[in-house]
């Protein structure tokens, strides 16, 4: 079950994304040029070359991070899940926002950079919102299917 925890989640994410990037492709080129200009075309001409890489890196962060603060998180109650859920929207929000000021360019002024900082926060909260919804739905699938197992106890005979 840990296996499927670590892969599935992943997989879907990564379904979602390659989907995206492959109905976009007959329209944009996916061409190592168009990475670093700034725009959603370069992040997915990125994502079409790295997929490979990307889903390595999916994996392992699934396998050391995720996993166990969801182990942590289905164990706490609603303040514990808040408390994670704020420090993944700040990761996400900081991640975002140091990835988008390494790709723009000055010159363009601040609306490209406030643009892109909302659209990789946006993808980042989508990718942990579906990773998340997956996890709980096989924790959940478990756990009734644990239920069903176990047999009613007999009633006496009167």
């Amino acid at each position: 079950m840990k296996l499927l925890k670590v892969l599935l989640p992943v997989l879907v994410d990564f379904g979602v994304f390659w989907a995206v990037v492959y109905f976009n492709m007959p329209h944009h080129s996916m061409r190592i040029g168009e990475i670093g200009n700034g725009n959603l075309y370069s992040l997915m001409a990125y994502f079409s070359l790295f997929w490979g890489l990307l889903l390595v890196d999916g994996i392992l962060t699934q396998y050391l991070i995720i996993i166990p603060l969801w182990n942590w998180v289905k164990h706490k109650g609603a303040s514990g899940r808040f408390i994670a859920g704020a420090c993944i929207a700040l990761v996400c929000i900081l991640f975002a926002g140091g990835l988008s000021y390494v790709i723009w360019l000055p010159e363009d002024g601040y609306r490209p950079l406030l643009s892109f900082w909302w659209y990789m926060t946006e993808i980042q909260a989508v990718y942990w919102m579906v990773n998340f919804v997956v996890l709980y739905l096989l924790d959940r699938k478990r756990t009734s299917t644990d239920s069903e197992l176990v047999e009613p106890e007999a009633e006496p005979a009167t």
